[in-house]
């Protein structure tokens, strides 16, 4: 299933989703989600991602989402959507997401910028600077209005 269509969700029926869509193009989401997929008895494989290579291809991928976000969502419900920048810090994908999400009728709340310093574990995947992977966590929390 697809999060931009997941008719066994009742619309109006969810208070509160956290997720973190894929970065564009630049995280083997299948490679990295592997032992996930192992505890939850799933072939990888037969996971269907939904990784596109450009911006404005990744914005509309968005914006179906959170269309189907606004359907689940119950009035006065939240999204917390964590995105970062990528592409050395050139894309700041939260200015991407925020209209995706007006677009789709929420109101913003807030965009949370977490600034991290690396660490050991970072240090393991060949990470040892500020200059190759990402390096801010940003969350975008919109709200669906109040009828």
């Amino acid at each position: 299933m697809h999060a931009d269509a997941t008719p066994p969700i009742p619309s109006d029926s969810v208070s509160l989703v956290v997720t973190s869509p894929p970065f564009l193009d630049v995280v083997d989401y299948a490679q990295d989600n592997w032992l996930r997929c192992w505890f939850a008895g799933i072939d990888p494989k037969s996971v269907r991602l939904t990784v596109p290579r450009k911006l404005d291809a990744w914005a509309t991928a968005m914006t179906r989402v959170f269309q189907e976000l606004h359907r689940v969502l119950q009035p006065g419900g939240h999204v917390a959507f964590e995105v970062g920048e990528v592409h050395g810090g050139r894309i700041k994908l939260e200015e991407t997401v925020l209209p995706c999400a007006i677009a789709a009728g929420f109101e913003p709340v807030l965009v949370l910028i977490n600034d991290q310093e690396f660490t050991k574990t970072a240090n393991c995947w060949g990470v040892d600077n500020n200059n190759m992977g990402t390096n801010t966590n940003r969350v975008v929390v919109v709200r669906k209005e109040l009828r």
